[in-house]
């Protein structure tokens, strides 16, 4: 089963004075993988300038942007056609929990996943929030101990967009109680981590004909590794499994890798940023596909 899905990404940029000289970097583009295949990519700026791309740390391409002519406001659109393709899900197969576990502690394995194990600002968890947290039993799957995560983050949480900023931790989330999407995925990605489970945070689009939190903008979820199978989107945002609505653009340890915008201005006083995406389905998925983690526990 497949699925062509027009993907938007829109930013306008308003400034108090002139901008003598800018460097922006955009992390916007749907990526390519087994799931998904980027059919046509454009973008276009409001300044005419030259965009040049580089693969950053992790994989994923980058639009980057330099210009020393003056300006006081800046648009940048992307629009791409993806091909979303059926999504598989850990069901059969899966190894025995002693098998996980020995995979999990074994060393060659941590080397290669120490990115996605180790904690910093957005994901490390101080010791007096610990015990309200959801941790993996003994004799527990890595899988079920996951969806169950997902469902435990969702339920912790109220989505609000107000409290939190691109800079919250999951410690301030955790004293909030509230929080956006990038705050959900960092608590799970936190909780992940203290269990000994490789976890990534990624940023991408929802298609928003689900009517699903966080789909007016780019959405955040984590990918978490199960022995035996590989890694899995989650969505604790909306407790879902991420399926065929979800266009990866890119992942990393935390936020701070998949910013969808950095740039550097010489300029003075203040400046205003709006930005939105369109994510539509130029076909329509089966319903089935969705799979909700509150029918499936």
């Amino acid at each position: 089963m497949k699925t062509d899905y027009e993907v938007v990404y829109k930013t306008h940029n308003t400034y108090e004075e002139n901008v003598r000289e800018a460097f922006f970097s955009f992390l916007i583009l749907p990526c390519q993988n087994e799931s998904q295949v980027v059919r046509s990519v454009s973008w276009s700026n409001s300044l005419e300038a030259e965009t040049f791309q580089h693969t950053n740390p992790f994989g994923f391409e980058a639009i980057n942007l330099h210009t020393v002519e003056p300006f006081n406001a800046f648009e940048f659109q992307m629009r791409a056609i993806v091909e979303k393709r059926m999504t598989w899900f850990p069901i059969d197969g899966l190894l025995p929990v002693e098998e996980e576990q020995r995979q999990l502690q074994d060393h060659l394995f941590y080397l290669e996943n120490h990115l996605y194990l180790g904690f910093a600002h957005y994901t490390r968890i101080q010791e007096e929030y610990r015990s309200k947290l959801l941790m993996r039993e003994p004799q527990q799957t890595v899988y079920d101990y996951l969806q169950k995560l997902c469902t435990f983050t969702y339920e912790l949480l109220e989505f609000d967009p107000e409290p939190t900023h691109v800079c919250t931790s999951a410690n301030e989330v955790l004293k909030l109680g509230r929080g956006v999407c990038q705050d959900y995925t960092h608590l799970f990605i936190g909780i992940a981590r203290l269990n000994k489970i490789p976890c990534r945070y990624v940023s991408g689009y929802l298609n928003q004909g689900l009517d699903l939190a966080g789909s007016a903008v780019m959405h955040a979820w984590a990918e978490a590794y199960i022995p035996g199978f590989g890694w899995q989107g989650f969505d604790p945002t909306n407790n879902l499994l991420a399926d065929m609505h979800y266009i990866k653009a890119t992942h990393g340890s935390d936020y701070s890798d998949c910013s969808p915008l950095k740039g550097t201005l010489k300029t003075n006083g203040k400046q205003k940023t709006r930005y939105g995406v369109q994510v539509h389905p130029l076909q329509e998925a089966e319903p089935a596909q969705q799979q909700q983690l509150q029918t499936t526990l």
